[in-house]
Parts: structure tokens; sequence; C-alpha cells
């Protein structure tokens, strides 16, 4: 079958079978999502002894390496002919090799010094991300290529957002008690091997649910500077993408701060009732399941929200919520002086971490169900196939953002004399201003980015809206 030619009568109704297994799909990406943003930091600053400078450098540069090789995916899938369709031999391939390389990141030798451990690291955890690449950039440009509704593409997009979920649930929130000494006390490596199967069988399944909507002509040879070209042209769009860019900083800031902050900030000491199922999932964990539980369950609040007042509506409400939400957890977290007293307020914590998550929910949902419509306008303009690199070039500022923010933030972490440990961070006792960085950090910086977003987005968007159609803003 081929891709859906624009031009042509509106695609009739897809299956629920084909919308959802192509939507669970992100489960299986999103444990790597989490690898890469969360686990593979903590595991080297807590686990593997690395200053959190140098462990901010390897998974920054690994990122960077994100940037350049999503639109070069994209263009190669674009080019890709065959049987088995442009998209899918990537996609199918690319989950086995995927987990492989995941577990070989973790699988550090013993006796590896600092400098060598740092080196093993940077070089299979940047190849299982090429990995990624494989999979992530191939399978968003399905959006596109089997339907041609915007209506279709949200209700896609919310089983993926769903199904994302449900995959950091499972790696946030399950995989420290794999590895925790006081759990499990898995290896890294076969805590890994554990995901394998969620990994590999959710993505073939969305292999095979959209198999017969593979389009097995490549397009016509397009130059990369050509693709570049047309997703300039559509404005909307680079303004789309920016503006997530900037958001996905504070999104991995966060991340990347939950491990730490459960160590230092998230003190359980005292808790009863429901609030002692603390003691049995940890901190760590506990705050994660939360996180990804308010986000899960507000899928449908905000594709609901959307549909009554619009997405881009929607998503700037969305957006102005979630820097409220940080600007309170800020206060909510304890001080230093409070966690010595004794006056670490758990039930609050609790309860704004979840409000956090369903704010997440809308960065998930609404910026991912806008994208599919905006490269639809240029899909009917450009004379050659734009999803998979638009599909690039969409990642790209997901990609820089996620580049970004681990290097800010464990600057901030070295700057202020955090110390890196080789068991969990169990035996450092972290200077005061070090867990003082770490408050404002997680909260407060992207809170501003969020809330910096907004005007910016609606003045950008308005502006590229107008000369898309040929009027002038002023």
């Amino acid at each position: 079958m081929t891709a859906i030619n624009p031009s042509s009568a509106p695609s009739p109704r897809l299956p629920l079978w084909t919308k959802a297994a192509y939507g669970f799909a992100d489960t299986g990406i999103n444990v790597f999502v989490i690898f890469k943003g969360l686990l593979i930091l903590a595991f080297m600053v807590q686990y593997a002894g690395i200053d959190p400078a140098l462990a901010g450098w390897i998974t920054s540069s690994v990122l960077v390496l994100d940037i350049i090789t999503d639109p070069v995916m994209g263009w190669v899938s674009d080019r890709t002919g065959g049987r088995f369709g442009r998209r899918h031999p990537y996609i199918f391939s690319g989950a086995v090799l995927m987990v492989a390389l995941m577990v070989l990141t973790f699988a550090v030798p013993a006796g590896l010094g600092p400098q060598a451990t740092a080196l093993w690291i940077l070089l299979f955890f940047g190849l299982s991300s090429i990995a990624f690449t494989m999979v992530a950039i191939p399978y968003s440009s399905l959006a596109v290529e089997i339907t041609d509704s915007p209506r279709e593409r949200s209700t896609m997009t919310g089983w993926r957002m769903a199904a994302a979920g449900l995959g950091i649930l499972l790696t946030g929130g399950a995989f420290p008690i794999l590895v925790n000494p006081g759990g499990l006390g898995l290896s890294h490596p076969v805590a890994i091997l554990v995901y394998a199967p969620i990994i590999i069988g959710t993505i073939w399944l969305a292999c095979l649910a959209t198999y017969r909507f593979r389009n097995t002509r490549p397009t016509p040879p397009v130059s990369l500077g050509q693709q570049v070209a047309a997703a300039l042209r559509n404005r909307r769009f680079v303004v789309l993408v920016g503006v997530y860019g900037v958001q996905t900083i504070g999104i991995a800031i966060i991340t990347a701060g939950i491990p730490f902050a459960a160590a230092e900030l998230i003190i359980t000491n005292g808790a009863t009732g429901v609030l002692a199922t603390v003691y049995v999932l940890g901190a760590f964990s506990t705050a994660f399941a939360l996180f990804v539980l308010g986000s899960m369950l507000s899928q449908a609040v905000w594709v609901g929200l959307s549909a009554v007042f619009g997405k881009i509506t929607t998503f700037v409400a969305g957006t102005l919520y979630y820097a409220v939400v940080l600007a309170g957890f800020f206060l909510v977290l304890p001080t230093t002086g409070m966690i010595e007293a004794g006056q670490t307020n758990l039930a609050l914590i609790t309860l704004f971490i979840f409000l956090i998550g369903s704010a997440n929910g809308c960065y998930q949902q609404l910026p991912w169900a806008i994208m599919p419509d905006l490269v639809a306008w240029s899909a009917k303009r450009e004379a050659f196939e734009v999803a998979g690199a638009f599909s690039g070039f969409w990642l790209l500022g997901q990609k820089v953002g996620n580049a970004i923010a681990p290097l800010f933030f464990t600057q901030i972490l070295a700057a202020y004399g955090w110390i890196a440990t080789q068991d969990g961070g169990a035996s450092a006792d972290q200077p005061d201003a070090a867990v003082a960085a770490l408050r404002w950090s997680l909260t407060l910086v992207p809170a501003g980015l969020f809330a910096v977003s907004v005007p910016l987005y609606l003045w950008l968007d308005r502006r590229a809206k107008a000369a898309q159609n040929g009027r002038s803003t002023d």
C-alpha cells in the first residue's frame, strides 16, 4: 500500500486495533527514554563513582549525537523502498539492537578505573542511542503516513502518550526496586534484560498492526538540504519545534533530578498509613510512580479539553498550569534545616508530585497532537515526501533540550560540591549548598522555562501563521 495522497479523499477511520497497537510501541520506546534521561546519569554518579560534571558531559555528548542522526534517519527512511516498506525494517531491527546495546552500556567490566568506565559508557550509550533513532524516527513518521485525518492522529497520539506513561512507570518506578540491594538486588545489565520482552514485544506489535499501511516505494531523490528548506518554509512547525525544545529542557531537568531529590529531599522517616508504602517501594520509585500516574490519568482530560477549547488554547493553559505547580513544589520541598528538624511534609510532597505529573500530561499530549497537523500543511504543498525528515526535525527540538538539560543540571550540582558515590548515594553526606541548589534547580528553573515559553509561543506562532497566509502582522 502506498502513502496517503493529501489531495485525495480523506482516509476512513482506522481500526481500533491499529491505533492501539501503534500507540503501545511507546511503552517499549519509553523504557529507553527513561534509560537515557534518568537511569544512565544516576548510574554514573551514584553507582559508577563518576564526577557529576563528567557524567553530564557524557550524557550531553551522546544526546548531541542524536541531534545529528535524527534528520539523517528520517531522510534515509524516506529513501528506502522494497517489499517490507520504508519504515518497518528499521523499527523491527532497531528494537533488538537497542536492547543489546543498553545491556552493554551497564555491563562495565570489573576493575576499570573512572576514566575507562566513562569511555565504556560513552561508547555503548552512544551506539544504543543510534539504535533508538532507528526505531523512533520511522515510527513517528507512520502517523502521517497511515492517515490524513487530524482526529485520527489525535486519537493515535492519545494511545501513544498513555502507553508512554506505562513505559515510564514500569521503568522509572520499578527499575530501582530491581537493582536496589534492599529489593531484588539485580545487576543493572540483568535488570535491563527484564525489560527486553516489553521493549521488543510492544515495538514489534506496532510493526504487525501497521504493516498493511506500509509504503513500499522510496521517494524520489531529494537532498537533505531540500528537506531542511521545506521544514523552514513551514514556519509554524519551526516555532513549535523551538518552543517544545525549551520546554523539554525543563522536563529533562526534572527527570534527571528525581533520583537525587529522592535521596536528599523526599525524607520518609515517620511515614504511616498509606504513606508507609514509601518504605516498601523507596522514595525514588514512589516519587516516579506518582509522577507517571498523574501523567497517565490526565491524558484523557487533556484530549477532552483540546476537543472543546482547541489544541493550542489547551496547550497554553496546560503550560501555565505546569509553571504554577512547579513553583508550588519549590515551597513544599524541605530545606536542609527543615529536614534536620523533622519538618518534612511528605503528604504535600506526594500531592505535588502527582500534580506535576498531571501537568506533564499536557506536555506529552498537546505538542505531539499539534505537530502532525502542521506537517500535513507541508505534505500538501511540497513536491516530495516530507514525513520522515519532519519527524527527525521534530525530535530535534526534543533532543536539543535533552542534551542541554543534564549538562546544565550536573554542572550546578558539581559547582555546589555534590559528592559522587558507588553505593547508590548512601555513603555521602552532601553539602547543604548542594542540597539547596538541587531544590531550586529542580523546580524554579523548569517553572521559569515554562512560563517564558507561553508568550514566546503565542507571539511567534501568530507571526508564523500570518506569514504562511501571506498577511502582515504589523
